[in-house]
């Protein structure tokens, strides 16, 4: 019998910041995700059979995975509310160019804030004790106007007209060390490697590992790439697409240096009408998983535990994979929470995921989650960006 973790402790709470944040819960209940589940009856185009019952042990099968609850939830305190752009503005022409309110680039967390850049070219910090904004902080950082930012090799970077800066703690200085990225978000960084990619949709996508020591880009195909972890001596790479039903590959790359070197005017372009990344033939890597029909819009260590945030007909949960069997630990907000290009990253003890929405910001950061221990929590940039 699988077991349904409920603690019954939930309250509201307000933050003068937010006007008021939706709901703090340290609970968790399957309840809604289980009868959202029951809708569908288990059924699944791939699988050919429309089952009659569901239980938690049984919510969805196809003939590649099943879907159930797991005995070993996690019983997060979450957060979700609305935050403002302090620079908003109605100055557009029509309703898609209001995609100019959301960050130019995506958010990260330095120093225990989270810090995010507006097309005025001016930093918005929230500190994550308490998610007051920091002026004090955002005021020593706007000396400049930037366009883009990043952490790189651990400190915050940001570009300045067509230079890199990087703070360090007092005020900004230029970058010394050679920095592949001028106007896309980083996927991962180590001692080795700077790790990024692109996206053209169903023509495929590429990742990218720029080699600090020298200065050589290696790359192949990922459609595409959401998140990179690092597995003894092996990358992991997950990545997912949109197209169609969705699909989702994860491939582990023991030496990137290994797959096919990429000449610097081929970087973030097509080749023969698809993405570079199809051009590698080197077979480099593992496929470790490989489905259709479900989407994997991140993944993270958390507590020695390997989770993932799954989309899955309309539903978005994390979950474990144990075998074939997607095994939910969390139900997130009982919400749809759909991205098209998400990235995650951990920042020290944090785990950051970004996410975007074209329909409502082009390729704009809308939203992010932050795993802070045991806390969840969900802040949607401007208006509720739950389904």
């Amino acid at each position: 019998m699988r077991k349904i973790l409920h603690i019954a402790f939930s309250i509201l709470i307000n933050f003068s910041v937010f006007g008021q944040i939706d709901t703090q819960t340290d609970s968790v209940s399957f309840d809604k995700i289980t009868s959202r589940f029951k809708e569908t009856k288990g059924w699944n185009i791939f699988s050919g059979e429309l089952k009659d019952s569901i239980d938690t042990t049984f919510l969805y099968q196809t003939k590649d995975f099943n879907v159930s609850i797991s005995e070993n939830p996690i019983a997060y305190k979450t957060f979700h509310t609305v935050i403002k752009n302090p620079y908003f503005t109605d100055d557009f022409d029509d309703y898609d160019d209001n995609y100019i309110n959301y960050p130019v680039s995506y958010s990260v967390i330095h120093d225990n804030r989270l810090v995010s850049l507006f097309r005025n070219g001016k930093f918005v910090c929230h500190r994550l004790s308490d998610f007051e904004r920091d002026l004090d902080f955002e005021k020593k950082l706007n000396t400049r106007k930037f366009k883009y930012h990043w952490i790189v090799n651990d400190k915050l970077g940001a570009l300045s007209g067509n230079l890199m800066y990087i703070w360090n703690g007092s005020n900004w200085t230029k970058n010394k060390t050679v920095f592949p990225l001028k106007n896309q978000p980083k996927l991962f960084e180590d001692t080795d490697f700077t790790v990024y990619g692109d996206c053209h949709g169903e023509w495929g996508g590429t990742i990218y590992f720029f080699d600090k020591t020298n200065g050589e880009t290696y790359f192949t195909e990922s459609s595409c790439t959401n998140s990179v972890i690092k597995k003894g001596d092996s990358y992991l790479v997950l990545a997912h697409l949109g197209h169609m039903t969705g699909s989702t590959e994860i491939k582990t790359i023991k030496d990137p240096r290994k797959l096919t070197q990429a000449k610097k005017t081929e970087i973030n372009k097509t080749k023969n009408g698809q993405a570079l990344g199809y051009a590698d033939s080197t077979k480099a890597y593992e496929i470790t998983l490989d489905y259709w029909g479900i989407q994997l819009f991140s993944t993270f260590n958390y507590e020695d535990r390997q989770l993932f945030m799954v989309y899955l007909n309309e539903k978005t949960f994390l979950a474990e994979i144990v075998g074939n069997e997607f095994q939910i630990v969390h139900p997130l907000f009982n919400n749809e929470i759909y991205t098209h290009d998400p990235i995650t990253n951990k920042y020290g003890k944090f785990i950051l995921m970004n996410l975007d929405h074209y329909g409502t910001a082009r390729d704009k950061e809308i939203s992010v989650m932050i795993i802070d221990g045991k806390r969840l929590i969900k802040l949607d940039w401007n208006e509720n960006h739950s389904r």
